[in-house]
């Protein structure tokens, strides 16, 4: 016990370098395992962001899959606001459709509360009718395990 407390008093020979030396030893073990968390940090965070693009990817091609290919005939004729009105309707969205305004030969609509189900229903019924979505803000808010939209976008006629 006595020598070691020469030792770190720097009364034995060497004792100086020795304690520097495990000082540096310490320091060096402290960086090293800071340096370790940190990467270990910024994998997990590179691996949950691949994770959003390959779930984006997978939204934006589900999107492209129903978009219409071509329509032989143009629908330009197409009433937008009784095609809105008439899905509307027949999707019984009632109260939950916010706004219904004219934009030209296109209309500006807001509809709350929509699961994914019925927004993919809406699309689908709008483009069998000749109107299609020509842009759309979507917002998502949480509903239990499921998640409500409400979308502001600008409908017109498949050209």
């Amino acid at each position: 016990m006595d020598s070691i407390r020469s030792v770190l008093r720097g009364e034995a020979a060497g004792s100086v370098k020795f304690v520097a030396a495990v000082l540096i030893m310490l320091i060096l073990a402290v960086a090293v395992m800071t340096l370790s968390d940190w990467t270990s940090q910024a994998r997990t965070s590179l691996a949950s962001q691949q994770e959003r693009l390959r779930t984006l990817l997978l939204l934006g091609d589900e999107y492209k899959s129903l978009a219409p290919m071509s329509t032989g005939n143009r629908n330009e004729n197409v009433d937008v606001a009784a095609v809105f009105a008439q899905v509307s309707e027949n999707m019984e969205l009632g109260s939950r459709v916010n706004r219904i305004t004219p934009d030209g030969r296109n209309q500006s609509v807001e509809i709350n509360r929509l699961y994914a189900e019925e927004l993919t229903e809406l699309q689908r019924q709008l483009v069998s009718r000749g109107v299609r979505f020509i842009a759309a803000e979507l917002r998502a808010l949480p509903a239990g395990r499921e998640r409500l939209f409400t979308v502001s976008a600008i409908i017109g006629p498949i050209s």
